[in-house]
């Protein structure tokens, strides 16, 4: 975690101790409540991230749940435990110690407490305050949209000395029976640390729990309940309709999944908007554009100046459109409420932690299968606290022992791991059992996963083509990593960005160009083919020069693409990589076609959806000429934009496929390395129902319009916003 708190922090330590060429190392926690669920019950676990310890939350009879002093008393041990875990680095906070980092290279470390990454609900229990309140201002519950003064350690501590706890509860919203783990600690406020939560604050709070079921209320008042649910069932089957796309989760069903997950809730935000256009007022649509622009906004990598202004303005325009919901009388209460209330902190919290570039509890709701879920499966359900701690510390000890062993030259490096043999392995348990292994401490780092260990903890579809997701690879590397003798791709840059493509060659596929024209029922291939070479060739001779089809050799068809860039903001590699793979397959696992569109770079002048075009890739395939070059080469059919510029009530481009003046499809051969990505188009429904016949196989092919999803990832949105 970079940005100016810790640079702060460091001067701070520096004039404080007088000791200047320290590095400071906070120490970044985050805990989330997790559930397991066994047949006689649900059983809660509190996993500490970061740290050492577990706390269970079912320490007594449930008879006490309900009980205040018994509930005091775990906010109580909560917090102490969190004191304890902590206290072995609180002399390295104010003297410097030195130790080897993880560069090899030794240092002056002054330790400190770092940004806590926690939901709602742990903000209430670490930074002891009531609940409903916000535990960064001292704005009032019923009224949390004015905001108020920021609210800091010194000042609970001062209203807890001097005002009663019914006092301190009622009027500044300060549990006086709790004073936080950071009151131990030197330079540590924990109202200052509370890191953003974009999963609990804004995808499953704000979206999930208020507009989502704010467009069903607003539905059911306008229409009745017969109406709207006629309404919300064309909704879902819009979902439905949504074209495939790498790492886009569907929805066969609509929103009618049983119980919500994080996942499900952030795939849900990428097609939901031009699902509910035409049921609901152009108010409710804005609001929720503004909403996701803001939440898209705040995970981007880099954040400047510019980005902040932008980030103010939209959560302006969320503040002024949600008003809609109140004058409509769906949510008459207003809006004081602690997850929208959030929105308004971003801008200093990025202020002060840096961008946080999706900085949420889902760092630690990933672990929750690792640390807590795959150590229960792995117990016998009686008293599995103890057992599963035991294997999280066993896990550990055999991280450690394999990076000691690879240090000293007795496994091979990480990119090279092979699972240990078993009898290995209970070796190296057995003198961990013993407690021999190690004579001094070592960095500990997590065993190497498997590739399906990876998609997993990423969320990946798991239809995905093996390849399609990270890339751990350097992007300078990029380039010396391309053979193109390999036949497997060529290398590219366009539009800033470092690719590579990669073909999976089609079996039983034409080999000469009148065959692949008849299959493909592209009559005018030939011609395209020509047109194409005529301008590649004029291009590398810098003048005019007349080719011949008949000196095309066999042709080589491919089904698919693979396009590797670079995604810091997506879930991507160590280099901030990431593979994604663009299909043109006539029958997808024996079933309907599967034609992916992508984003064709057009005009290097221009900058975002201005220098592109959106075309539908038809068909991959590859030739050699008699000038001995290899062109790799797509067919592809265009999109027109509808105006240029974005749509003003979902903030997307619009496209319409593009037809000649005789009728037929405007249709193309393009260059390879023209395109930048996939793309993904959504139908522009209007007040139009979906019709039964119609789903995500051919809906390209049935509707006129379409927006250009910029929700669709990360990446497409900073490209095409």
């Amino acid at each position: 975690m970079s940005g100016n708190w810790a640079w702060t922090q460091a001067d701070t330590i520096a004039e404080d101790e007088a000791t200047y060429g320290v590095t400071f190392v906070p120490i970044i926690l985050g805990s989330d409540k997790t559930t397991v669920s066994v047949a006689t019950g649900q059983n809660d676990y509190w996993p500490v991230y970061l740290s050492i310890g577990n706390v269970h939350n079912n320490l007594f009879p449930k008879k006490y749940m309900d009980d205040p002093a018994f509930r005091r008393f775990k906010k109580q041990l909560f917090h102490r435990a969190m004191s304890r875990i902590l206290m072995s680095l609180k002399p390295g906070m104010t003297t410097p110690q030195v130790l080897q980092c993880p560069d090899w290279h030794f240092r002056h470390i002054i330790f400190g407490i770092g940004p806590y990454i926690a939901d709602y609900p742990e903000q209430v229990l670490i930074s002891g305050i009531v609940q409903n309140w916000c535990g960064r201002c001292i704005a009032f519950p019923n009224n949390l949209d004015n905001g108020g003064a920021p609210r800091t350690q010194k000042l609970t501590e001062a209203i807890i000395e001097e005002l009663s706890a019914t006092s301190a509860w009622d009027e500044w919203g300060v549990d006086a029976s709790i004073f936080p783990f950071t009151s131990d600690f030197p330079r540590a406020d924990i109202h200052q640390l509370i890191a953003p939560d974009i999963l609990h604050q804004l995808v499953k709070g704000t979206f999930k729990d208020h507009l989502v079921e704010w467009v069903g209320k607003y539905l059911e008042i306008t229409y009745g309940k017969a109406g709207a649910k006629d309404r919300l069932a064309d909704i879902d089957r819009r979902i439905a309709t949504a074209p495939p796309f790498p790492g886009l989760r569907r929805f066969p069903d609509g929103r009618g999944f049983s119980q919500w997950t994080g996942d499900d809730s952030k795939a849900l935000m990428k097609v939901y908007l031009p699902a509910i256009e035409g049921h609901i007022p152009g108010d409710i649509v804005q609001t929720l554009h503004a909403f996701l622009e803001f939440c898209y906004i705040v995970h981007r990598n880099v954040i400047t100046e510019d980005t902040l202004e932008e980030l103010e303005d939209t959560l302006d325009q969320f503040h002024q459109y949600r008003e809609i919901f109140q004058d409509t009388g769906v949510h008459v209460e207003g809006f004081s409420l602690p997850q929208q209330h959030s929105l308004v902190h971003y801008q200093s919290m990025i202020h002060l932690f840096g961008a946080p570039n999706g900085l949420c509890t889902s760092i630690t709701e990933s672990k929750h299968i690792t640390a807590v879920k795959k150590p229960w499966w792995r117990s016998n359900k009686h008293k599995a606290l103890g057992q599963i701690l035991r294997t999280n510390q066993r896990l550990t000890q055999l991280a450690a022992a394999h990076t000691d062993f690879e240090r000293r030259g007795m496994l091979s490096s990480r990119e090279e791991y092979t699972p240990l043999p078993n009898g290995l392995l209970c070796f190296i348990s057995f003198i961990l059992s013993n407690q021999r292994f190690i004579a001094a401490p070592r960095p500990i780092l997590p065993l190497p996963c498997t590739q399906n260990d990876t998609r997993e903890e990423e969320g990946l579809d798991q239809e995905e083509d093996d390849q399609t997701g990270v890339v751990d690879e350097h992007p300078e590397l990029v380039h010396s990593d391309i053979k193109l003798a390999r036949t497997t791709g060529m290398c590219f840059s366009n539009t800033g960005m470092c690719a590579k493509m990669k073909y999976l060659q089609a079996h039983n596929c034409a080999n000469i160009l009148p065959v692949l024209s008849i299959e493909l029922g592209i009559a005018e291939l030939p011609g395209l083919v020509d047109k194409f070479l005529s301008e590649q060739l004029e291009l590398s001779a810098h003048h005019s020069f007349h080719c011949s089809l008949t000196e095309i050799g066999h042709i080589k068809v491919f089904h698919s693409a693979m396009v590797t860039f670079i995604s810091p903001s997506d879930p991507s590699g160590i280099g901030s990589m990431r593979r994604e793979q663009i299909r043109a397959i006539p029958s997808w696992h024996r079933g309907p076609p599967w034609y992916d569109c992508a984003f064709v770079s057009t005009d290097d002048t221009c900058d975002g959806m201005l220098s592109m075009e959106i075309a539908r890739v038809l068909c991959f395939f590859s030739f050699v000429y008699t000038n001995g070059m290899t062109y790799t080469c797509a067919v592809v059919r265009w999109f027109d934009h509808i105006a240029d510029h974005p749509d003003e009530l979902t903030g997307m481009w619009t496209v319409s496929p593009s037809v000649l003046d005789n009728g037929s499809q405007n249709l193309a051969v393009i260059p390879l390395n023209s395109i930048v990505c996939g793309a993904h188009l959504l139908p522009i429904f209007g007040d139009e129902r979906v019709l039964e016949y119609i789903n995500f196989h051919n809906s390209l092919d049935m509707y006129r319009g379409f927006y250009v999803n910029h929700f669709a990832d990360h990446h497409t949105f900073e490209l095409a916003s």
